[in-house]
């Protein structure tokens, strides 16, 4: 239940005009920017100033005066204290056009590039999440980062979570009884992750190496290194990352444990897979065996100064951090001219950077899809495809 605050000698009456990044309603006090937490576009509220930064507040919601129609239910009964997600008073679908919005915004404001279109593909609005991050309260007992807090909540069960994830909390539920097999291997930490999958949960600690089956593949990946959380809408993001992509030789940027150099191999001659963490590119290579295939444990940074960065490619795929490419490995993409580039970002707003550099060599940017891989949060991945002429 979405708890509000008590009206105070800062109250202000706010129309919100519309999301921002991150899904805080945002509104104008005069000029001046006011970001409120769990408002909606459309709605007029009566918010607290929290707190001043120097080019825009920050308040607090006291009372809705006017709903939106689009505005649920929550279905989580600690949503609004837990952090971990923004959007649940906010219908699924409209919460795809937000995102979605929220992208076309960026690209023209940042890119200064405009699309016809832009496809959003849904997910399932709930269970949907395989990989959680959990903390222990001082009870011992586990739940998540209160928001804005550094203390912890409690959570008997998540929404959000896959089944086997769920089941596997609301059977500890309730007191400490349930958790003390995770004294055994979660030792002198007050956190740990848990992955679910098919009606396994996997713990960190008593697990390592996961392996997962995607699109007909066995994927291997460590438990505490980055991989999607959410399985069921990979097997759609996969095919769209791939699609329509094949020559002599693919470059796999950021690369990771090699997953989509898995599902290259079999419309290129040869795949190099760049990844900095050395673990992930052993990974990478049991993910993708083939003996023509290279894997290089180093930086994009330092990759693009070696002799491997000189040959042809027929595509490039890049999948960088939130931070988005250097300005190094855009000037090196602008060089380097290959037909196609493909872009998987997880922050729009880099995306859009680099695109309007992209753009400035000759590439045009002939399509982009948001992927909902985190309903009922702020959080969108897109696969940007650029062609080059």
């Amino acid at each position: 239940m979405l708890a509000l605050i008590m009206a105070g000698a800062g109250s202000v009456t706010l129309k919100i005009e519309k999301l921002a990044a991150g899904g805080d309603g945002l509104a104008f006090y005069g000029e001046r920017a006011v970001f409120v937490p769990f408002a909606l576009p459309g709605e007029t509220v009566l918010a607290v100033i929290k707190e001043e930064k120097k080019d825009f507040s920050l308040a607090a919601l006291v009372t809705i005066l006017e709903p939106s129609p689009n505005r649920v239910e929550p279905a989580c009964p600690i949503y609004g204290e837990c952090g971990g997600c923004g959007l649940q008073h906010l219908a699924y679908p409209c919460q795809l056009e937000e995102k979605t919005s929220l992208v076309r915004e960026s690209l023209k404001r940042i890119g200064h590039i405009e699309l016809d279109e832009i496809a959003a593909v849904p997910s399932l609005p709930f269970s949907y999440r395989n990989r959680v991050q959990f903390h222990f309260t001082p009870e011992g007992r586990i739940g998540f980062m209160k928001r804005g807090s550094s203390q912890v909540v409690e959570a008997r069960s998540c929404p959000v979570a896959v089944k086997a994830i769920r089941s596997w909390m609301e059977e500890r539920s309730g007191g400490t009884r349930g958790f003390e097999e995770l004294k055994n291997y979660v030792v002198g930490k007050d956190r740990f992750i848990a992955f679910g999958a098919g009606n396994e949960v996997y713990v960190e600690g008593r697990n390592g190496v996961i392996e997962v089956t995607l699109l007909g593949k066995r994927i291997s990946f460590h438990i505490r290194g980055f991989f999607q959380s959410n399985l069921y809408l990979l097997e759609y993001f996969i095919p769209d990352v791939v699609a329509d992509l094949s020559g002599r030789a693919v470059a796999d940027l950021y690369g990771g444990v090699g997953l989509f150099s898995a599902f290259l191999g079999s419309a290129f001659e040869k795949t190099v897979c760049v990844e900095n963490d050395p673990f992930s590119i052993e990974l990478a290579k049991r993910n993708a065996p083939n003996s023509v295939n290279e894997f290089y444990p180093i930086s994009v940074e330092d990759w693009i100064k070696g002799s491997s960065a000189r040959r042809h490619y027929d595509a490039i795929l890049v999948d960088p951090p939130r931070t988005g490419l250097s300005p190094s490995v855009r000037a090196w993409l602008a060089q380097k001219r290959a037909p196609v580039i493909v872009y998987v970002s997880c922050d729009h707003a880099t995306l859009a950077r680099d695109a309007a550099d992209l753009k400035k060599a000759g590439y045009r940017l002939e399509s982009l899809k948001v992927f909902d891989f985190f309903p009922q949060t702020g959080h969108a991945e897109c696969h940007a495809r650029f062609r080059l002429g």
